[in-house]
């Protein structure tokens, strides 16, 4: 029955947010909204295969409700397996914020964690 399921931000600046993932991420702008005062207001990116949507705060309340607030605040993280983590690893570690340096856990799988220019924790892990 489910066949897919993607995340859809909340964010304050689709701008900005798809700079982030276009120049930090290598993402690929798969499709864009724009609002009728000219800036976006939803859009989706794509890399690998896998697939984040990012929707403007002022857009997604007025979609939703009740998910009123006065400012963006990030209340999930993404986990993400990778295959080229050493590599990513150090492309990533000087260009962004780390929210968890390098580490090994206790069920195996090698991580660091990232902030996006959201406030979004990224987790990479490779087993």
């Amino acid at each position: 029955m489910y066949q897919q399921l993607t995340a859809n931000l909340m964010v304050d600046s689709i701008e900005e947010t798809l700079s982030f993932y276009q120049e930090k991420l290598d993402f690929t702008l798969v499709a864009s909204v724009p609002n009728e005062k000219g800036y976006l207001q939803f859009a989706i990116v794509e890399k690998d295969g896998l697939h984040l949507m990012f929707q403007e705060r002022r857009n997604m309340m007025e979609e939703y409700p009740m998910l009123e607030a006065s400012a963006t605040k990030p209340g999930i993280t993404l986990f993400i397996k990778v295959t080229d983590f050493d590599q990513l690893y150090q492309s990533l570690k000087s260009n962004v914020s780390l929210a968890a340096d390098l580490h090994e856990t206790f069920y195996g799988t090698k991580e660091f964690a990232i902030l996006d220019n959201s406030g979004y924790v990224l987790t990479f892990a490779e087993n």
